[in-house]
C-alpha cells in the first residue's frame, strides 16, 4: 500500500513545488515604493509595530492570525533562529530604511500558508474520496488564479484555505461516525478560519447541519455534547489567533461593526452598478477557471445523487458565503477565497468520476491514470496560462515606479505635487543611497487628498473644476493622475469629477505618460479586481496608466505649504 501511494506523493510534490514557484517568483515586485495598500496598512506594519513591546495590534477590522504569523517569522528571520531579544533593527529597517526584505518575507509566508492549504485539500480529498480525487483537487487549488494572486501579496485571505478544509472534513465525519474528535476538528478548523477571515465563520454551518443529522439518528444527548465541544474548540482556536478581540472586546466590536457597515452600506465608487451575484459568479470564471468551475458544479450534482447528505455538508458553506457576500454593497473576488477548497474538492471528484465512466479504461490502470492527468491538464490550461503570464508581468517595473523615477530625475526634493491616492505613503519619502531616510524627509509634498479610510469619502467624489484653482494658489503645478482613480469616476459617470479631468487636460500639458498595456491597447475599463491582479492579456507591466500634467499659469512651489493657502487637512503633507 505504501509503494502504491508513492506515485501520488510524487505528483503531489510536483504540484506543490510548481505552485510555490509561481507564487514566489518576482515576489519583490514594486518594492520599496509600490506595494498593495493592505500589505502596509493592515498586516505587515502591525507585525513590525509589535516589536515595540505590545502584542496588541490595536486593529480588528481583520483578525490577527496572519499578522502574528508575520511577526513570528520576523522574529526568527532577524533573530537568526532565536525568537527572543532586541529587534530594534527591524523597526529601523521598516521605518527609515529599505523595508523590501520584510515585505518579501511576509509575501513568502503568504505563499507557504497557501501551499499548506493545498496539502490540506489533498489530505481531505484522499480521506473523503480517494488519492486521485485528492491529487486533482490539490492541483486545481494550487494553480487556480485567485489563490495564486493573493499568495503573492502579504494579506490574510489564503490563510483560510487549510482550516476550512479541515473543518469541513470534521463535519462530514461527524455525520458518518460521530466521534468527539471530529466535533473538535470541525470546531477548531472553524476557529482558525475565523482567525484569518471573519466571514469564514460561515463554515460552522456544516457543523450545525451534521449535528442536526446526528440528533435525528442518535437522539440529542451525544450530538449536543459534541456540539458544545466543537464550539468550545472554535472559541479556543479563535482566541489563540486573535486574543485581543476578547481582551479589548468593546473596541473590537466597534471596529467590526464599522467594517460591516462599510462593506454593507457604502458602495465603492466605480462599483455602484454591479450586481453581487453576477460579480461573484463572474469572478469564478477566471479566479477558479471555466473548466474547474464546470467540474465543481458537476461534482456537486454527482455527489448529490450518490450521497445527498454529504453533498449538502460540502456545498452549504460555499453557497452561504456566496449569498452573504452577494448582498453586500462592495464586491471583491478574493472575499470568496474561503470557498475555493470546497470547489476544488468537488471538481476533483467530478474529474475522477468522468474518467471512471469510460468503460474502456480499467479502473486504477495506467491508461486511466493518463486519461485523468490529461483531463486535469485541460482544466488547468486557463489558470496556469494566467499564472505564468502574470508572474512575468510582475518582473517588470511598475508604471508608478517609472513615474516616480522620472520625477526624481527632473525635480528637486520637497516638490509640491498632487498624486492621486493609488500609492502607499512610502512613495512620498525621500531616500538617498546608503543613508537612512527619515519619515519626515519628503521627496514629494502632498495635499488636497482626503483620507478615504477615515472619512468613508472616495477621493474622486471630492473633485470639481474649482479644485484646480486651489492647486495654483498653493503652488501645486504638477498633477499625476492614474487610471485606477479616474476609472472610478468614469464608471459611475460622476459629473463634477469628469469636469475636473476635462479642465485639467485643457489647462495643462502632458510632460510624462506611461501605460501598462501592450502597444495598440489604449484603455481598459476600471475593475476592482482586474485593474490590480493584471489578469487581462492586455497588460504588459504592473500598475495603472499614469499621466503627469503641468498646469499652465502656475508658479511651482517647494517645501511645506504655508498656512492660509487653502490646502485641506487630509493625508500628511
Amino acid at each position: 500500500m505504501r509503494a502504491a501511494a508513492w506515485p501520488a506523493y510524487a505528483a503531489l510534490a510536483a504540484v506543490v513545488l510548481a505552485g510555490l514557484y509561481l507564487r514566489v517568483r518576482h515576489n519583490g515586485y514594486g518594492l520599496p515604493y509600490v506595494y498593495n495598500i493592505d500589505e502596509g496598512s493592515h498586516f505587515t506594519n502591525r507585525a513590525v509595530a509589535m516589536f515595540g513591546g505590545s502584542a496588541d495590534p490595536g486593529y480588528f477590522q481583520n483578525p490577527s492570525a496572519f499578522t502574528y504569523l508575520v511577526h513570528l517569522a520576523l522574529r526568527f528571520r532577524y533573530g537568526h533562529g532565536w525568537p527572543f531579544g532586541s529587534f530594534d533593527g527591524v523597526v529601523r529597517l521598516y521605518g527609515s530604511g529599505d523595508p523590501s526584505p520584510i515585505y518579501e518575507l511576509a509575501r513568502t509566508l503568504a505563499a507557504l500558508v497557501c501551499v499548506a492549504g493545498v496539502l490540506g485539500v489533498y489530505w481531505v480529498g484522499r480521506r473523503l474520496f480517494g488519492a486521485r480525487e485528492g491529487l486533482v483537487a490539490a492541483a486545481i487549488l494550487s494553480f487556480a488564479f485567485l489563490p495564486v494572486t493573493y499568495s503573492r501579496i502579504a494579506v490574510t485571505d489564503v490563510g483560510t484555505l487549510l482550516p476550512v478544509a479541515l473543518s469541513l472534513y470534521g463535519a462530514v465525519r461527524i455525520r458518518e461516525r460521530g466521534e468527539l474528535r471530529h466535533y473538535a476538528l470541525a470546531g477548531a478548523g472553524a476557529g482558525l478560519a475565523i482567525g484569518f477571515k471573519y466571514t469564514a465563520g460561515l463554515v460552522l454551518l456544516p457543523l450545525l447541519i451534521a449535528v442536526a443529522v446526528r440528533v435525528r439518528t442518535d437522539g440529542a444527548a451525544a450530538p449536543l455534547k459534541g456540539l458544545a465541544a466543537g464550539l468550545a474548540a472554535t472559541v479556543a482556536a479563535f482566541f489563540v489567533t486573535t486574543p485581543y478581540f476578547f481582551i479589548d472586546f468593546s473596541d473590537a466590536l466597534r471596529q467590526l461593526r464599522g467594517q460591516a457597515t462599510t462593506a454593507g452600506d457604502f458602495p465603492k465608487v466605480g462599483q455602484a452598478h454591479d450586481n453581487g451575484f453576477v460579480y461573484y459568479l463572474w469572478s469564478l470564471t477566471w479566479g477558479l477557471g471555466w473548466g474547474a468551475l464546470a467540474a465543481a458544479l458537476g461534482g456537486a450534482v454527482l455527489l448529490a445523487r450518490r450521497d445527498p447528505i454529504r453533498a449538502l455538508l460540502l456545498v452549504a458553506f460555499p453557497l452561504a458565503l456566496f449569498a452573504y457576500l452577494s448582498v453586500q454593497s462592495r464586491f471583491f473576488g478574493r472575499w470568496l477565497l474561503p470557498a475555493y477548497p470546497v470547489l476544488a474538492l468537488l471538481a476533483g471528484y467530478a474529474l475522477v468520476q468522468a474518467v471512471g465512466a469510460v468503460r474502456a479504461l480499467r479502473p486504477g490502470g495506467p491508461a486511466a491514470a493518463a486519461a485523468l492527468a490529461l483531463l486535469t491538464a485541460l482544466v488547468l490550461v486557463q489558470p496556469i496560462a494566467a499564472d505564468i503570464r502574470t508572474a512575468s508581468i510582475l518582473g517588470r517595473t511598475d508604471t508608478r515606479q517609472l513615474a516616480r523615477d522620472f520625477l526624481v530625475r527632473r525635480f528637486p526634493p520637497s516638490l509640491r505635487i498632487v498624486i492621486e491616492p493609488a500609492v502607499p505613503p512610502r512613495y512620498y519619502r525621500r531616500a538617498r543611497p546608503g543613508h537612512e531616510a527619515s519619515p519626515r524627509a519628503k521627496q514629494f509634498v502632498r495635499g488636497f487628498i482626503r483620507d478615504i479610510r477615515e472619512t468613508r469619502v472616495d477621493y474622486v467624489t471630492t473633485l470639481s473644476p474649482a479644485t484646480i484653482d486651489r492647486y495654483r494658489r498653493a503652488g501645486f503645478c504638477l498633477v499625476m493622475t492614474m487610471s485606477v482613480i479616474r476609472g472610478r469616476a468614469e464608471n459611475d459617470a460622476l459629473a463634477p469629477a469628469l469636469a475636473y479631468y476635462r479642465r485639467l487636460e485643457r489647462e495643462s500639458r502632458v510632460i510624462y505618460h506611461v501605460s501598462p498595456y501592450d502597444p495598440g491597447v489604449e484603455h481598459l475599463r476600471f475593475n476592482f479586481d482586474h485593474s490590480y491582479d493584471y489578469y487581462p492579456t492586455a497588460f504588459a507591466r504592473p500598475g495603472p496608466e499614469v499621466t503627469l500634467y503641468r498646469l499652465s499659469r502656475c508658479r511651482q512651489g517647494y517645501g511645506p505649504v504655508p498656512k492660509g493657502t487653502g490646502t485641506p487637512t487630509g493625508l500628511a503633507q
